[in-house]
């Protein structure tokens, strides 16, 4: 498969800060930072494709020509300068970003604050200079007519939807205890330490210097102990690879609703139809198959039908990319370890490897990314979008963990 290595992924970034933004062309400040967006899109000299955003960000904006040339052109960066503007059509720009499955990058010689700073979050892997990410107390443009306690509380709309923003795209939201210490006509840019306490990036500045100055032989540098200990191969008794026993889950269906059988056979006889969200018990697992009780009711459902509490998987109503399934853990991780998007192998309920797009989407996101990600050829066409009801845990390979023998 034809996916970017990270590896590469974090030369690219550190070319760019080396070189001040000039190489990623975002050394735009000759333009008027105050026009309604726009987009440029150019390929460095590796061949990799990123798109600019330019201008202000404006309630009437139209994002569908940032999707089109995101898509078409099969950018993989985002890199922004702007000062900001509306608010909303920031979040927007954010969330389409995140759909799209690109990564976003700052720089200091391009300015992205106040608002851009929220689209910044968007990307899957972000990456700035310090320095580079201005963020200040947002304003109520639009509060001319209203009452004090309906302009006050569309500020207080304002700011639980930042905030819920921010966990969803994995980042601290006591990021915003420190933006609202700064009025509107101040900025406070982030540092490194900053960036990396409230998770903006999730490569920090220092990783990437620290990067820059490892020789370019392939020799790595000495372990320590836990994560020696972390790389000890899997044995068929490790924790990590034991299933625990279904007991009760939730009904999960990608159609809405599961169906109760008779017997271990979509052809047979339904019992009863339950919606999603059914509390259920869980009597026994067989092959791929549940026998539960539902009130008073009992029979068989599908395995893919059911949420588990028991399983350590815990994004209940989201939904993954799952690009293969195989019978052999060693065979998982080298599929999964440093692919581009980045990849995590899950434990199954059958005892197979489940490898996925790291990230898990809401159920109007999945699709998105599955065709960007399908358009782009990062994916192979076998891949599915699935609730991943029978996935047991993660086990590889966002953090250090055990290999496989």
């Amino acid at each position: 498969m034809a996916w970017l290595r990270w590896g590469r992924a974090v030369r690219i970034v550190r070319k760019s800060f080396a070189l001040g933004g000039v190489a990623l062309g975002l050394a735009l400040l000759g333009q008027d930072a105050a026009a309604q967006l726009s987009y440029d899109v150019r390929t460095a000299d590796d061949g990799i494709t990123y798109i600019t955003v330019n201008g202000s960000f404006e309630a009437d904006d139209d994002l569908s020509l940032f999707r089109d040339k995101a898509v078409s052109s099969h950018a993989i960066y985002v890199g922004f300068n702007s000062g900001g503007g509306n608010v909303y059509k920031a979040l927007e720009l954010g969330r389409l970003i995140r759909s799209l499955g690109l990564s976003t990058l700052a720089v200091r010689s391009a300015e992205c604050s106040s608002a851009c700073s929220l689209s910044f979050l968007g990307g899957v892997g972000r990456f700035a200079h310090p320095g580079s990410i201005g963020v200040h107390k947002s304003s109520f443009s639009d509060t001319k007519g209203m009452d004090v306690e309906a302009a006050v509380a569309a500020v207080q709309q304002q700011t639980a939807d930042v905030i819920a923003y921010m966990n969803e795209m994995g980042v601290d939201p006591g990021l915003l205890q420190l933006t609202l210490k700064y009025d509107r006509n101040d900025m406070r840019y982030l540092s490194s330490s900053e960036m990396t306490q409230f998770r903006v990036t999730t490569v920090s500045y220092q990783e990437l210097q620290e990067f820059e100055a490892k020789p370019s032989s392939n020799k790595a540098p000495p372990a320590s102990a836990e994560a020696r200990k972390a790389a000890q191969p899997l044995s068929e008794d490790s924790p990590l690879l034991q299933v625990p026993i279904p007991r009760s889950g939730i009904v999960q269906d990608d159609t809405g609703a599961a169906l109760l059988k008779t017997s271990r056979d979509m052809s047979a006889k339904t019992i009863a139809t339950f919606p999603n969200g059914s509390e259920l018990t869980i009597k026994k697992s067989i092959g791929d198959w549940y026998r539960v009780s539902i009130g008073k009711k009992s029979g068989y459902m599908r395995q893919t039908s059911v949420w588990v509490r028991e399983f350590e998987e815990n994004r209940f109503g989201k939904q993954y990319i799952e690009i293969a399934v195989d019978p052999l853990l060693k065979t998982a991780v080298q599929l999964a370890k440093g692919e581009n998007p980045p990849m995590a192998v899950h434990l199954t309920v059958q005892g197979r490897y489940a490898i996925t797009i790291k990230d898990a989407y809401d159920k109007n996101i999945a699709p998105l990314v599955y065709q960007h990600l399908m358009g782009s050829k990062k994916i192979p066409l076998s891949a599915i979008i699935t609730h991943g009801n029978n996935y047991v845990r993660e086990i590889c390979c966002g953090a250090p963990t055990a290999t496989a023998e």
